[in-house]
């Protein structure tokens, strides 16, 4: 997991995989998931973001190397 110079999250499709099952997202709603993001720190070259599923209020932590 990375962010690019302009400040966006890039996942590869392993990485989006797995946050969708660890967030318990259902396949159909993939195109839109119920996800809230929210960043919660920042470090020399990484930043810390708090993923919630909002129907289930389960979270998962995301940390990402900034280049």
């Amino acid at each position: 997991m990375q962010i690019d110079a302009d400040g966006n999250m890039e996942l590869s499709a392993k990485e989006n995989q797995k946050l969708m099952d660890e967030l318990d997202i259902a396949p159909e709603d993939y195109d839109d998931p119920p996800v809230e993001i929210e960043c919660i720190g920042m470090e020399d070259s990484a930043a810390t973001f708090k993923a919630t599923n909002t129907r289930t209020g389960k979270t998962v932590t995301l940390i990402f190397d900034q280049v």
